[in-house]
């Protein structure tokens, strides 16, 4: 093998690539980053045997070959380089000489027959998404999953595209945030309904990141394979059965409360800072007119604040995880919040003010 590729091009696709490698080395290939030369430029490929990515890199293939690297030695070396053309030589036993400018380096490559292969990415029906749209259902869902290994089938998030419908959802037990909106006419015909571990979705937000394009995403044999432009990620899917989430929607909610966002995230912020360690409830004192937020630390102090709501009922007290909900009120983007509440032992359902889409269902604390 012998390419020239630019510095800066070669360091932002090994930066998203080498992370997603096996840092714990249980096998030494895994640890590797594959680059692979072609008359179609460059390939990096890197995964842990859960979760893969590849990125395609313009160059200049002199002599197309593949050889593995250190993926974390090869992204410090590159990071340090100016930013000028890398050149890259490997000998027939693997050595690999790397040059740009005045440095010179030498790193002892693995043989490509040992690293994992893609599985095929060509052919079947594909799920087509907006970048942004599919970057804003993660932003919306991801916070909620579980990372509790004994509940292996929580710790992934759940795609549902129906016909008509597009659904996505992740809980803990404790929380439930979920997304059912129709389907995008422009989505394609594919039918799929898949639970993809936290660790890929996190990637894949990284993918969408620039919102732009299309998001193509396609099942093949029990891996989803998301594609973007000249990124591919590939992840092995989450045997599991996920939890009937409707029955965990409350139907029917008699207290609906309106609360500007902006200002109950702050009251939460400032009343949270007094807690701990330990997962202690904060007390929501919904009257008429106002919310009374208090905290209690026994061994640092309290603290309260009350915030002015759109509410006329009976007072209800109920006791929340503060962390929950200003996890919710990071993800919406409208400036007013509804809770909808039932008793204070009963699921409340957190929304978007005017948003029957998108909803986060969160369990109380008792108080």
């Amino acid at each position: 093998m012998h390419i020239r590729v630019e510095r800066d091009a070669f360091v932002d696709a090994l930066g998203p690539v080498q992370s997603v490698v096996e840092v714990k080395k249980a096998l030494p290939i895994l640890s590797h980053v594959l680059l692979d030369a072609s008359q179609d430029g460059l390939s990096l490929f890197g995964t842990d045997l859960d979760v893969g990515l590849r990125k395609q890199v313009a160059a200049e293939v002199i002599k197309p070959g593949a050889v593995t690297l250190s993926a974390k030695k090869l992204y410090e070396v590159a990071k340090e380089l100016p930013a000028a053309i890398i050149e890259f030589q490997a000998d027939p036993d693997l050595q690999v000489a790397i040059s740009c400018q005045r440095s010179n380096f030498r790193m002892k490559g693995l043989a490509r027959e040992e690293f994992p292969s893609l599985p095929d990415l060509r052919g079947g029906d594909e799920l087509t998404l907006e970048a942004k749209l599919f970057r804003d259902l993660l932003r919306k869902t991801l916070f909620a999953v579980s990372s509790d290994q004994t509940r292996y089938a929580l710790t992934g998030v759940l795609l549902q595209a129906h016909s008509n419908s597009l659904n996505m959802v992740a809980t803990d037990g404790h929380r439930l945030a979920l997304i059912r909106m129709p389907r995008p006419e422009t989505s394609g015909t594919a039918v799929i309904e898949a639970l993809i571990p936290k660790k890929a979705m996190v990637e894949a937000v990284k993918i969408a990141r620039d919102e732009v394009g299309d998001v193509r995403i396609r099942l093949a044999d029990n891996q989803i394979i998301l594609q973007q432009d000249t990124t591919t990620l590939v992840a092995r899917l989450i045997d599991g059965q996920f939890p009937n989430y409707d029955q965990v929607v409350p139907s029917f909610t008699p207290n609906q409360i309106n609360i500007a966002k902006d200002v109950l995230h702050g009251a939460l912020r400032r009343t949270s800072a007094i807690m701990g360690e330990r997962t202690t409830p904060t007390e929501f004192d919904f009257q008429a007119g106002r919310l009374l937020i208090s905290c209690v630390n026994m061994d640092l102090g309290e603290a309260h604040e009350e915030v002015e709501i759109a509410y006329a009922g009976d007072g209800v007290k109920i006791g929340f995880n503060a962390r929950y909900i200003l996890d919710f009120l990071s993800a919406v983007d409208s400036e007013m919040v509804t809770l909808h509440l039932t008793d204070p032992l009963s699921p409340a359902v957190f929304r978007a003010a005017g948003d029957d889409q998108y909803s986060c269902v969160i369990m109380p604390m008792r108080i």
